[in-house]
């Protein structure tokens, strides 16, 4: 049952619409709502109607809810922004200065390149600064030629790494979004093209998009106006990332037709704890107000402690834990521990391994940055597209072929000579005018197996377990290391990758291309819901809720961040991302918030111990939300607590 705002919300197709939805309001119910009105009211087909959001886990859960309602929920586009770029990209290829099957580059072979186009001597620092500058432009929707930089060697770079990209065929991440962009604002017909095949646009996480994400979201449906966005100002924390929470006040401007529907009923926190986070962030600047309340009562005051040490802290927070677990009170993954720093994970983990309390933590190593992962992801990257100079070099003595350095470097130089990719040299050239017999074998040997591959007609899982098949990979990653622990490691890892193809091309047929298209926009494949404490950072947290959370580290410093604030060209744009970080994780919990914070802290590099207090944003909690450590209330739940353990020992 939806209440009267959502309601209104899902029925409005009128003109362009702002849903602003506070935290745990139901905006994900909503725009699945809005899409079943939209199909089942007829404004539109299926095929025509899109959502966009930020995560593929969220574009999942989404596909998902909508699935269980309607039977061709597969027709309706559910993607990220980057996946639709791809898709855009990909559709209009021949009107681009790329080819069919161009690979995406991750951040780390992006850097190798630029390090390649920069003057010889630059340092490391200032070539990672550089591809940094690089991704603001893009985010920023600006070409080579709209960029006013101080140093004019950056904007001619730049120019000269989207010129090598076109000659490898390949693009990052960020041109995903702004080669799309520009390719609309270019070719009128294209544009025109997309706003008819995109007749609704619902866009969630609006407060996260960037200055060129929503510069496609104004082309995309400039012309039908058939657009809702549902954000919360009050939950942009992405803005290292490029995140313009001002895009809010944008919309209203450039769309003057815009209704504004406010989802302030929150279904998740009790009222005591969405008061104190709402009294926190509301001094913060807000371009329009709203108020969040819940009807789930009043529930717990807020427990503010102080330790005197990130030790103690730890240790505490895995007793209480211990303490209710072995009550019956909750279980474990009634929990989330968040931080503000991954380094602040560490303590925790030994203190919940001592108490022998189950627990995972999110934004860790990802499944793409194994090296076995990359290695096949290479392969299949050059079997899609033969110009990719970079997985070439990573996979030509991978397996190990008995090529040297010398062999790579001349491959290099000599394509370089005639232009052609590396791929096509050793495809073109008679290799024995180059190479000693031997090697020109090796190669010859590689390049008949890798265009027999490429040149099959076959699904992409077949001629993936094929090409498995014919380097024995998984034999070879086995006896690479001496460890076993680490060779069951590696053969879970491929095998895991195996059956996630299959499972992806089970009931179709998926070309290699389209398979790398897929894979290069995931972080890691589906897993399992997780049980036992979460530990996570406060930015992995959002979208979250747990029965009770811990906030650890509450303290000047860390949270605000001191690096955000003293690096920030607007400290007080950083200070207000900062406080709703505080926000954000203040509202992850449904019943119970315990915020903490240690008066000494060891320094990172020297280990030294520095003074440290409260974070200024616990100071913006009014008292009377805040449980007293000698109250009536905090003497009452610890008598209640040992006299349930006390009955449970007996």
């Amino acid at each position: 049952m939806l209440n009267q705002h959502q309601d209104a919300a899902v029925r409005h197709l009128c003109s362009p619409l702002l849903v602003l939805s506070g935290a745990g309001c139901g905006k994900t119910r909503v725009i699945v709502e809005k899409m079943l009105h939209i199909v089942n009211s007829g404004f539109c087909d299926p095929e025509n109607l899109y959502a966009i959001t930020f995560t593929n886990k969220a574009a999942r859960e989404m596909q998902q809810r909508l699935s269980q309602r309607y039977q061709q929920s597969s027709l309706i586009h559910i993607s990220t922004f980057h996946a639709l770029g791809l898709h855009l990209l990909k559709t209009e290829v021949k009107h681009t200065n790329l080819h069919s099957g161009f690979s995406i580059l991750d951040p780390s072979e992006c850097n190798r390149i630029l390090q390649n186009l920069v003057p010889r001597g630059l340092k490391k620092q200032l070539v990672y600064e550089l591809q940094w500058q690089i991704s603001e432009w893009k985010n920023a929707g600006l070409k080579p030629a709209d960029v006013y930089s101080q140093n004019p060697l950056n904007r001619a770079i730049y120019q000269r790494y989207i010129d090598y990209m076109n000659s490898i065929n390949a693009v990052d991440f960020d041109d995903l979004i702004a080669r799309s962009l520009w390719l609309l604002q270019d070719n009128e017909s294209i544009q025109q093209r997309w706003q008819k095949k995109i007749a609704y646009l619902l866009v969630d996480e609006y407060q996260d998009t960037n200055a060129c994400q929503y510069q496609l979201i104004k082309a995309l449906t400039a012309h039908h106006r058939g657009l809702t966005c549902v954000g919360d100002d009050d939950q942009s924390i992405y803005g290292w990332r490029g995140a313009r929470p001002e895009n809010l006040a944008l919309l209203a401007d450039d769309f003057e037709d815009l209704t504004l529907i406010k989802l302030e009923q929150n279904y998740r926190s009790t009222a005591t704890i969405l008061k104190a986070a709402d009294a926190v962030v509301q001094n913060n600047p807000h371009p329009f107000s709203k108020t969040i309340w819940s009807d789930l009562g009043e529930g717990e005051l807020i427990d503010i402690r102080t330790f005197d040490s990130a030790q103690q802290e730890a240790e505490q927070i895995a007793s209480d834990i211990q303490f209710a677990l072995q009550n019956g009170h909750h279980s474990a993954g009634d929990y989330g521990i968040l931080y503000r720093s991954n380094r602040q994970a560490r303590l925790l983990e030994q203190a919940l391994r001592r108490q022998q309390i189950p627990y995972h933590i999110s934004g860790g190593r990802s499944f793409f940055d194994y090296t076995e992962i990359k290695d096949l992801m290479a392969y299949l990257r050059l079997l899609a597209n033969p110009q990719d100079n970079t997985a070439f070099l990573r996979i030509i003595n991978t397996p190990r072929r008995g090529l040297g350095m010398q062999t790579i470097k001349h491959i290099a130089e000599r394509a370089g000579q005639t232009q052609k990719p590396f791929f096509a040299f050793i495809s073109q050239t008679k290799l024995s005018h180059h190479f000693e017999t031997r090697v020109a074998q090796k190669l010859h040997a590689f390049q008949q197996m890798m265009s027999g591959l490429m040149q099959s007609k076959q699904s992409a899982e077949k001629i993936f377990a094929q090409l498995i098949n014919h380097i024995d990979y998984l034999n070879w990653a086995q006896h690479n290391t001496a460890n076993q622990a680490a060779k069951i490691t590696k053969r879970k890892l491929i095998t895991d990758f195996m059956r996630w193809i299959d499972a992806l091309c089970a009931h179709k047929h998926v070309s290699v291309d389209d398979l790398v298209g897929f894979l290069s926009l995931q972080n890691e494949p589906d897993e399992n819901s997780k049980t036992g404490v979460a530990l996570m950072t406060l930015h992995a947290a959002k979208g979250l809720e747990f029965e009770q959370v811990y906030m650890i580290g509450v303290e000047e410093g860390l949270l605000p961040h001191a690096n955000c604030l003293e690096e920030a060209d607007d400290k007080t744009a950083a200070l207000a991302e900062e406080r709703r970080l505080m926000y954000v994780g203040m509202t992850r919990a449904q019943s119970k918030l315990t915020l903490s914070y240690v008066t000494q802290r060891k320094q990172r590099h020297n280990q030294e111990r520095i003074t440290v207090g409260p974070s200024r944003f616990i100071a913006e909690i009014p008292e009377k939300f805040i449980m007293k450590a000698d109250s009536a209330t905090h003497k009452a739940k610890t008598k209640q607590n040992f006299a349930a353990l006390k009955a449970r020992l007996q």
